[in-house]
């Protein structure tokens, strides 16, 4: 009582950014030409998209549908989640049980499968089930020949060329926009690499707590825990986590180093920029933009949006100013 007491706070404070000379920062641009493969592979998905399965007396091969009666058991009870009579199912597309591609492989119809099998995910995640599968039919893709009356089918074409010159026509305004988001990638990677900035760890610790969260969200709806992802992902769990604290380590970079261009570029976001994207959001939702509004306001996410076109209208200046070959 009577004496002075000393107070020490130590608080993280955010680093002086500086922004790397962009107008030195070089990025490859990927080649952005629509090649006669590109049309030929398109052409081929058409094909795929309009076959027609016709039935065949030989050995399901991959890419064959087969129908089947699937019964899956646990101890002597049916599960249903697991059992599905008449069922449609295109060889190796492993979407059924992980054995029952390459048990359905080599099989004619007629055939009586019997295996036992864990369930990766779902609600039956981590259960071993015994299963048996009734091999009804095998049915083979037909596809239509590439001619002019192919042409015709798929659309108001009157010959194959013309078709060939609509894909063609749709696949340069496609890539053209593939290839532009690919360089705004590559310019952020460009200048996160050219900055000599460490992040500050409470930042990184926040965002990546907060991302670690979120997949554990979507992968528990999946039925998935951390590890069994990591396992399909062939990595340990903690390989995982340090790839992940990784990115989000090089995204609070880049964030930092936007903010700070934004800042000495005198960016700023108009009431047009926002409702631009709260626009996009209303018709992405199905609602109406003045309700979005009112919602992002309420809930004070309204500058974070903001800050989300600053961040992108920074990143704009920089694709102008680096050298793009």
């Amino acid at each position: 009582k009577g004496s002075p007491i000393v107070f020490e706070a130590t608080v993280d404070i955010r680093p002086e950014v500086v922004v790397p000379d962009v107008g030195s920062i070089e990025v490859e641009a990927p080649d952005a030409a629509v090649t006669d493969e590109d049309i030929d592979e398109q052409m081929e998905r058409l094909r795929d998209r309009f076959a027609e399965l016709e039935t065949v007396g030989r050995e399901a091969r991959r890419g064959d549908f087969v129908l089947i009666d699937l019964k899956g058991y646990e101890g002597d009870q049916l599960v249903d989640g697991a059992s599905a009579p008449d069922y449609l199912y295109e060889v190796g597309s492993r979407t059924g049980p992980p054995k029952l591609d390459e048990e359905l492989e080599g099989n004619r119809p007629g055939a009586i499968l019997k295996f036992n099998d864990s369930i990766p995910e779902g609600e039956l995640a981590g259960r071993e089930l015994s299963f048996t599968v009734l091999v009804k039919e095998v049915k083979a893709k037909k596809l239509p020949v590439l001619d002019d009356e192919f042409a015709k089918t798929v659309g108001e074409f009157d010959s194959l060329e013309e078709l060939r010159e609509d894909l063609r026509e749709r696949l340069v305004d496609v890539k053209r926009q593939m290839v532009e988001e690919e360089i705004r990638t590559r310019v952020l990677e460009a200048l996160i690499d050219a900055a000599d900035l460490d992040p500050p760890e409470k930042l990184v610790e926040a965002e990546f707590e907060h991302r670690l969260h979120h997949l554990e969200e979507d992968l528990g709806r999946a039925g998935m825990s951390i590890a069994q992802y990591a396992q399909a992902a062939e990595q340990t769990e903690l390989e995982l986590r340090a790839d992940l604290r990784r990115s989000v380590s090089r995204s609070v970079v880049a964030e930092l180093l936007l903010e700070q261009i934004a800042r000495e570029a005198e960016i700023e976001v108009t009431e047009e920029d926002l409702g631009r994207d709260i626009a996009v959001a209303a018709a992405r939702s199905g609602q109406d933009p003045s309700e979005v509004a009112k919602q992002l306001a309420e809930s004070g996410r309204l500058g974070s949006v903001a800050a989300d076109i600053m961040r992108r209208k920074a990143l704009d200046y920089v694709v102008e100013h680096v050298n793009i070959k």
